[in-house]
Parts: C-alpha cells; sequence; structure tokens
C-alpha cells in the first residue's frame, strides 16, 4: 500500500529549499532578487535608494537588517509584477495570485509560483497530518472565504493531498465581516447566515474533517448535535489565531474523537503548523523549512507594532528562548521576496522540539502567537 507519509516527505524533499538553513538558501534568492536585468523591479528600486549591492552585502539572514522594515503598504499600491522577478513574468500561467483579507486595512497582493504553492500550502499540511494520524479519505466541510484568498485556493488542493474530493464548502467575504460591527443585528446575521447552510450539510452529508476559523467554528459546535460531533474525526483551524482556553473546549468538550491541527500563517508568508500535541494546549508552530524564516524580537513597551524604537535596530534584537517578543517574517521565495515584516502578533519564541528534529525542521517556531495589546485600532478582526 502507498504510504503516504513518505509521499509527504519526499514532495517536500523536491524543494530546492528543504533541508537548508536560512543562511544556505538565501543567496540564492538574492541573486535572482537583485540580478541586475533579469531581476525585480521593486528590490532593484530598493538597492538603488539605499546605496547598496545586495548580492554583496546580504549573504546570511543577519544581513537582511540593511534592507529595513518591510513597508507592507507597498504591497497594496504597486502593481503585482513590481514584485515578481522579471526572469519570471513570461510565466504568468504558472502563477497562483493572493490577496489578504485586510485586518490591518487595504488588501495586500502577493502570487506564488506553483511549485511553491503547493510546498507551502498543500504539501507541508499533508506531510504534517499523516505524520500526526489525520483521517484520509473523508469528506471536508471547508466554512471560509475563496475568491481571492489564498486560503480558499489552497483547501481544494490539501483535501485532495488526504485522499479526498473537493470538500463541502460555504463561502463567507472576511472584508464584509470585518465592516460589521461585533454584537450588532448584521453580524448576527450574517454569522446566522453561515450557520445555517453549514447546519444543513452536516445533517445531509457525512462530515469527516472541519476547517474553519475558531469563532465559526464555536457557533457551529454549540449547534451541532452530539452524535454530529463524535463523528468528526479532524479539525483544522486556520484565519484567525486560537486562545489555549478555547483549543482545550474544543479538543476535550466539542470533538474529543478527533485529531486537531492548528495553522498560523498567511496569505503572504505560507503556513506554520502545529506539529505535535501539547498537554498543556500550548499552541506551537513551526514553518516547513528555509523559504519562510519567522523571529521574535524585543518589544518596547509592548504597545505599538512597530515599538519606540526604529525597525532597523529592533531587527537585530532577537529574543532568547522562552521569551515572547513582536513577531517578524521573512518570505524568501525565488518568486517573491518579503523581508523584516513586523506582523501584529506577539509570540513566545520556541526551538526545534525532538520531534521537530526527527521531521526535518531546523528552525525556531513560535509559542501562543496572539495579538499585541492595544492594536484594536489597527487591526480588523471578526470570523476571519
Amino acid at each position: 500500500m502507498l504510504d503516504l507519509k513518505e509521499v509527504g516527505f519526499h514532495s517536500l524533499q523536491n524543494s530546492k529549499w528543504f533541508g537548508l538553513s536560512p543562511d544556505e538558501w538565501l543567496p540564492t534568492v538574492i541573486s535572482i532578487h537583485f540580478d541586475p536585468y533579469h531581476g525585480t523591479p521593486y528590490w532593484l528600486d530598493k538597492e538603488t535608494e539605499l546605496g547598496i549591492n545586495a548580492i554583496k552585502e546580504i549573504r546570511t539572514l543577519d544581513d537582511l537588517k540593511i534592507l529595513g522594515p518591510m513597508c507592507e503598504d507597498d504591497l497594496r499600491r504597486y502593481p503585482i509584477e513590481h514584485f515578481i522577478p522579471k526572469v519570471f513574468l513570461s510565466q504568468k500561467k504558472d502563477f497562483i495570485l493572493g490577496e489578504t483579507a485586510g485586518t490591518t486595512g487595504r488588501p495586500k497582493v502577493t502570487a506564488y509560483r506553483r511549485d511553491e504553492f503547493h510546498a507551502t500550502f498543500v504539501d507541508w499540511f499533508g506531510y504534517i497530518a499523516e505524520m500526526r494520524g489525520f483521517p484520509t479519505a473523508g469528506n471536508w466541510l471547508w466554512i471560509g472565504p475563496s475568491g481571492p484568498h489564498i486560503i480558499g485556493k489552497a483547501v481544494g488542493p490539501v483535501a485532495n493531498r488526504m485522499r479526498s474530493m473537493d470538500p463541502f464548502s460555504i463561502d463567507f467575504d472576511p472584508r464584509w465581516a470585518k465592516k460589521l460591527k461585533p454584537e450588532t443585528i448584521g453580524s448576527r446575521r450574517y454569522l446566522e447566515h453561515i450557520l445555517e447552510q453549514a447546519l444543513d450539510i452536516i445533517e445531509t452529508q457525512k462530515i469527516d474533517v472541519l476547517y474553519t476559523t475558531p469563532p465559526v467554528l464555536e457557533a457551529l459546535a454549540t449547534r451541532m448535535d452530539i452524535d454530529k460531533r463524535m463523528a468528526i474525526k479532524g479539525v483544522h483551524y486556520g484565519g484567525i489565531s486560537i486562545g489555549k482556553d478555547a483549543y482545550k473546549r474544543f479538543k476535550k468538550e466539542y470533538f474529543p474523537d478527533a485529531v486537531h491541527i492548528s495553522g498560523y500563517g498567511n496569505t503572504l508568508f505560507g503556513l506554520c503548523l502545529e506539529i505535535e500535541e501539547s498537554p498543556t494546549y500550548d499552541l506551537e508552530y513551526y514553518p516547513s523549512g528555509s523559504r519562510m524564516v519567522v523571529q521574535i524580537v524585543s518589544t518596547v513597551n509592548g504597545s505599538h507594532l512597530n515599538g519606540d524604537k526604529p525597525g532597523y535596530e529592533r531587527l537585530s534584537e532577537i529574543v532568547d528562548y522562552g521569551e515572547e517578543g513582536q513577531v517578524v517574517f521573512h518570505r524568501l521565495d525565488e518568486s517573491f521576496f518579503i523581508p523584516n515584516m513586523f506582523e501584529r502578533d506577539k509570540a513566545v519564541r520556541i526551538a526545534p522540539t525532538p520531534t521537530a528534529t526527527e521531521y526535518g525542521i531546523r528552525q525556531d517556531g513560535v509559542r501562543n502567537p496572539t495579538l499585541l495589546e492595544n492594536n484594536d485600532n489597527v487591526v480588523k478582526t471578526g470570523l476571519y
């Protein structure tokens, strides 16, 4: 019989970056994006603006700080071609577009080459899911956005990767949901509209796997009959971070017979996964390899997205293991390069566990990511 764990491992192993450290992989990425003839317009302009020679000066991850913090507004205002190396622009049919949900304002745009997309969102989940005994060949119910959102484009291939048919799906628009103030009539009616459709599918179909955001799953679980809840064998979470108390409730009370896997990431960078179950219900996430690096830097008063110090300084202030700080992502793909992005979240820095090392993970992870304090005026959350 086909060993899906071996298939998952070899799918990742085919990626050029798999098994390399970020310092080993970074020169390849820099050489592509800063090639003077075939590189990326945005980064070539930035190189001129900063007066640097990126190929000579950026050799290790620590060197990325000379580029300064990524301006996320640039991902909102420039055409997509501005961020893709010229060498790939003749291969547009091989790219998959993604837009963010507008959590921090106007949506940002990105793209993945098809092989990068599958390694990032499909093979990585499939590998960890198989290692953890996530159900295969069952029916999935996906409750979340489609349209321009990368998660909606990934869910079908992910289900197929687990030997399942395309998921049953309930579509919703997270951008519209964010416009509705919590606990208003409008927000309650919108959630009710989603739940009615989901419950209809659950009542008429055999559903083995639920994939949605924690707020939607909480509302759905309270409406489901106990027999339907006990029939769920797999739960995957995305879209919004989940807290320890809620996670414990889902695992012990609502869906005790299911394998639960939570994810952390976003459209711009990809997916970190909970690779093993925590007896304390902590949420510990790891990236798949050197194409995505997550670092934790110090916060000043823990109150601002970019702290009170200049971003250039804070990029060097990596906290010790076990300490909490602000999340900084680096995306090191051949097709799209996003270094030094300060995220809206804080988390604890963690080293690879023995299980992570066994799975081929050599990089730091994060524990219990959650919104930085006093960012309610910046971040709009809701159902997604």
